[in-house]
C-alpha cells in the first residue's frame, strides 16, 4: 500500500484515525484545511478543502485508500461523487466512508443515503460505517459540552427511546482495521458502544460517575424546529436534524451491535469509562 489519505484528519474520528494509522506504520496523508495543526510523526499533513478542487490532486496523488468523512455542504452527493471519480483516475482502490446510524432507514432524498449509494455505486472497494451517536458529543461546545458546563441540561428530541453512545476511538479502531485490510468489501457496519441508555439514563450515569448533576429535557420534534428556526438555522439543517429525533424515537439507535469487538478483537469502552477520563470537561463552568 503507498499511502492512505485521511479527510477531516483533525475531527472527531478523524484525529484518532490518522493516529492509529501511524503507529501501525501507513504512510498517512492527513488532510486539512489548517495542516500546521496535524502534528503527528509519521503523517504528512495535506492542505484540503472540499470547496477548492484545487487542492483535491496533491491529496489523491498517490494515495491507495481514503477515509472518507463528507462535507457540510447542500451539494455534499454532487462533490463526493466528482471526489471518487477523480479517485478513480489517481488509482484509489479502497474507500471507508463514515456514514450515521440507519441512514438505510433514511428517505431517498437523504444526503446520508445519497452519499452512500455514491460510494455503492463507485466501482472501488468500499465498507460504509454507521456509528451511533459519539460519546465525544457530550463534551463537544458544538453539541451538549456548553449545556452541560453552562446550564447543566441535555436536550434531546428521543421519545423515551434509547441511544447506545460509542466512543470516537473505537470508529477510528474499526476504520484503521478496514484501511489496512480486514476484509469488509461492500459492507455496511453498525457501531454501537456495548450498552444502551435512555436520556434518562444517560444524565443519571453522569451524575453517579462525575458529580454533576445534568437534567434530561425532553424537546419535542415541533419544538426543536421552532428553537433551531429562532437560532437562524437553515432549513436543510434543520430536516436533517428532525431526522435524527425521528430515528431516535423510533428504536434505530438502541440496539447494541458487536461490530467492534469482531473487529478489533476487543471491547469498545463503556459510558462510565468514558465520563470517567471526561470527568474535568462535565463539571459545571469548566472553561468559562
Amino acid at each position: 500500500m503507498r499511502d492512505v489519505l485521511v479527510t477531516k484528519a483533525t475531527g472527531t474520528t478523524g484525529r484518532y484515525v490518522v493516529e492509529r494509522l501511524a503507529e501501525r506504520g501507513a504512510s498517512v496523508k492527513a488532510a486539512s484545511r489548517n495542516p500546521s495543526s496535524v502534528t503527528q510523526g509519521n503523517v504528512v499533513p495535506i492542505l484540503f478543502d472540499w470547496e477548492n478542487r484545487s487542492t483535491w490532486d496533491a491529496a489523491l496523488d498517490g494515495t491507495d485508500a481514503v477515509y472518507l468523512v463528507k462535507p457540510e455542504s447542500p451539494e455534499v452527493t454532487q462533490i463526493i461523487f466528482d471526489f471518487i471519480e477523480l479517485a478513480k483516475s489517481f488509482g484509489v482502490i479502497k474507500i471507508v466512508l463514515l456514514s450515521e446510524i440507519a441512514a438505510e432507514t433514511r428517505t431517498a432524498d437523504a444526503d446520508e443515503l445519497k452519499v452512500e449509494r455514491v460510494v455503492e455505486q463507485s466501482g472501488l472497494t468500499y465498507t460504509i460505517l454507521r456509528p451511533n451517536w459519539f460519546m465525544q458529543d457530550l463534551v463537544d461546545e458544538r453539541f451538549f459540552g456548553d449545556l452541560i458546563r453552562r446550564d447543566g441540561v441535555i436536550v434531546m428530541t428521543t421519545g423515551g427511546a434509547a441511544t447506545a453512545w460509542i466512543d470516537a476511538r473505537d470508529i477510528a479502531a474499526v476504520a484503521v482495521e478496514v484501511l489496512l485490510g480486514a476484509d469488509y468489501d461492500k459492507q455496511a457496519l453498525t457501531l454501537t458502544g456495548p450498552d444502551a441508555f435512555t436520556l434518562v439514563q444517560l444524565t443519571d450515569r453522569i451524575a453517579a460517575v462525575t458529580g454533576t448533576v445534568v437534567q434530561p429535557v425532553e424537546e419535542t420534534t415541533q419544538a426543536a424546529e421552532e428553537r433551531l428556526r429562532k437560532s437562524g438555522a437553515s432549513e436543510g439543517f434543520i430536516e436533517y436534524f428532525s431526522n435524527i429525533g425521528r430515528s431516535i424515537m423510533k428504536g434505530d439507535t438502541a440496539s447494541v451491535a458487536d461490530q467492534v469487538a469482531l473487529i478489533t478483537g476487543r471491547e469498545p469502552r463503556t459510558l462510565d469509562a468514558f465520563l470517567t477520563e471526561y470527568a474535568p470537561l462535565l463539571q459545571r463552568g469548566a472553561g468559562q
